[in-house]
């Protein structure tokens, strides 16, 4: 496949059969059958051959038929799934306009709406007296001091 790709000679051949065959298959014209014009015979004394062939023709454009309604429910169906695909996508993308256009809001205005990180450092302004009991409690819940000796420095 890659050598075929690859040489363009090859290529171009290969093209140029692919649309002599479709092109040779639009040329050919329709099977016409002769009727002789001096006899007058009447529609239903025609020869079993002509009469099977023109039944063969009808069913092949019934069939043409079928296919053709077949192709346009189709087409339908596929467009109906586009259009409410399409409806689905716009409701989505309008809510979502509608969210960031409340977020804009709240951020142009910061002082109407207050935060809560500046309520929690507003409530967690320590002391003098709570900074010292912090210190407290972290020497009396911390690890022993037999866990974590100080070692002087002369003993170095």
């Amino acid at each position: 496949m890659e050598i075929l790709l690859e040489n363009p000679f090859i290529l171009i051949a290969l093209l140029a059969f692919i649309s002599s065959f479709f092109k040779k298959k639009k040329e050919e014209p329709p099977v016409k059958q002769k009727t002789p014009k001096h006899r007058s015979k009447s529609h239903s004394e025609k020869p079993p051959v002509e009469a099977s062939v023109e039944a063969a023709l009808e069913e092949e454009k019934r069939r043409q038929a079928e296919r053709a309604s077949r192709l346009e429910e189709e087409y339908r169906r596929r467009k109906q799934q586009a259009e409410e695909s399409m409806r689905a996508l716009q409701n989505k993308r309008r809510a979502a306009e509608r969210k960031a256009n409340s977020v804009r809001e709240t951020a142009s205005n910061p002082l109407e709406v207050p935060s809560p990180q500046k309520q929690a450092s507003a409530e967690l302004e320590p002391t003098k007296q709570a900074l010292i009991d912090g210190v407290i409690w972290s020497e009396i819940l911390g690890p022993p001091r037999a866990k974590n000796p100080h070692r002087s420095i002369n003993r170095k």
